[in-house]
């Protein structure tokens, strides 16, 4: 008994002089230098979301984000271009409006439910008055540019961007200047959707994509500034660049296709009949109705008439109320007179639309990953990242994100832009990618610190 007593000692001992060996995470900045470090980009860099610019979004966008990590291997200090507010503005057209909140929205027809709406204050003009000489600034990020924005001396001009014409250092200042002006150690560079994303969100009805080969010369021009930038007490700066999303992977272009099917058009035989001889007496006789579900008919971006169909997307933009009580879609009713009521072309992007748009995009990219290969940067596939989400969804820390409008945490009110958990997100592939090319051990950003859309 004394022996196996002993024997239990001498294993306990044993096994209490095997230490485990752990593999301590020791942040460290690898090949690369995160003393100084800039953001350069469009809205979501900028931190836009919820169709506004404003405090608490700047707070929670992508490169201030990386900026916390990079403290962690030596990272300096990053000032944005705050707003005064947390409501800042957006535009309507060209009306300034607060940020989209969710809020109980009546329709047409009496029926309430909840909705982004605009939030219930007025716009502080402060909020257009310049910054500049609080800069400079680590987040030069332009809300609504495009590539070719950055060689334009008007851009901060009086019908300029407002959103730049905050921080511009002077009003014909370009914003290919000061991009060069910084002495930059380390930046970030996710520019291009606005190139694709402006003639989209017009439903192909105005803008234009960008040329492919021009786009290639602006945004090469763009990336040499970031990297070689103001020679001073820096060398060439390292960076991480991003590629452009599919458009189709983010609500604002797919989420009303899923409420609205292109053939909601629903006739019993009678009204079938009397839109037919509606469209005969307007000239239309090629466009005909039948009992049971019919597409509905649609302006073509020729102004010609057609129908819609289950490869064309209706946009965030599209007017339901005009659909349900107007008629529009259809035809006017009652006790108006009847009338053919096609679906403006601005509301919708057919199959041709969007495979240009794809094709464009995938030019654009093309050039993005040459670029990222010839100059050794790391290269974050966002477009894949955003395939993923809208397709199964991802998970990180637990949480999952889905292209789902309102409740994938992936996407803002506006149906465009990310919520602060969808920045957290985009920034863990930042971040993996940075890790992976430079040999660094930035320590990933713990994305349940951030919010999802807020619910009143």
């Amino acid at each position: 008994m004394k022996l196996k007593y002993y024997l239990f000692i001498l294993l306990l001992v044993a096994i209490a002089s095997c230490k485990p060996e752990i593999d301590e995470f020791s942040p460290s900045k690898g090949g690369a230098d995160f003393t100084s470090f800039i953001a350069v980009g469009n809205s979501l860099t900028a931190g836009y979301a919820d169709g506004s610019l404003y405090e608490s979004g700047q707070e929670a966008s992508l490169p201030n984000i990386l900026a916390k990590q990079f403290a962690f291997a030596g990272g300096g200090d990053f000032k944005q271009p705050m707003m005064l507010d947390d409501f800042g503005f957006g535009f309507d057209g060209a009306t300034p409006v607060p940020k989209l909140v969710l809020g109980m929205k009546t329709d047409c027809t009496g029926e309430t439910s909840m909705s982004p709406v605009r939030a219930p204050v007025d716009v502080n003009m402060a909020n257009f008055q310049s910054v500049a000489a609080e800069g400079p600034y680590n987040n030069i990020a332009v809300p609504g540019v495009k590539t070719f924005h950055f060689f334009s001396d008007q851009l901060a001009g009086l019908f300029g961007n407002p959103y730049y014409a905050r921080f511009a250092p002077d009003p014909t200042t370009k914003l290919i200047e000061l991009t060069a002006s910084i002495d930059a150690t380390f930046f970030s560079l996710w520019i291009g959707s606005n190139d694709a994303l402006g003639y989209a969100l017009a439903g192909g009805a105005a803008d234009a994509l960008t040329d492919p080969a021009d786009f290639d010369n602006y945004y090469n021009m763009i990336l040499t500034s970031c990297i070689q930038n103001l020679p001073g007490a820096y060398d060439d700066a390292k960076g991480v660049i991003a590629n452009i999303p599919d458009i189709m992977s983010i609500p604002y272009f797919s989420f009303m296709s899923t409420q609205i099917p292109y053939n909601g058009m629903m006739l019993d035989s009678a009204q079938a009949a009397g839109l037919n001889i509606l469209y005969v007496m307007y000239g239309h006789p090629e466009i005909t109705f039948q009992e049971g579900p019919n597409p509905f008919v649609v302006q073509n971006s020729d102004g010609s008439w057609g129908r819609m169909t289950a490869d064309d997307r209706f946009l965030m933009s599209l007017p339901s109320d005009s659909m349900k009580c107007n008629g529009m879609g259809v035809a006017i009713p009652p006790p108006d007179a009847p009338a053919p009521f096609p679906i403006p072309h601005k509301y919708i992007l057919d199959k041709a639309e969007i495979a240009d748009i794809r094709d464009h995009i995938a030019q654009y990219n093309a050039k993005i990953f040459e670029l990222s290969t010839l100059y050794n940067l790391a290269h974050v596939d966002m477009a894949k990242v955003l395939v993923d989400v809208g397709s199964g969804g991802i998970t990180i820390d637990g949480i999952d994100f889905s292209a789902t409008f309102v409740q994938g945490n992936t996407f803002s009110l506006d149906g465009i832009h990310l919520t602060p958990i969808g920045a957290a997100m985009t920034a863990h592939y930042f971040i993996e990618a940075i890790n992976a090319t430079y040999g660094a051990k930035i320590p990933q950003v713990n994305v349940t610190d951030y919010q999802a859309v807020q619910y009143p």
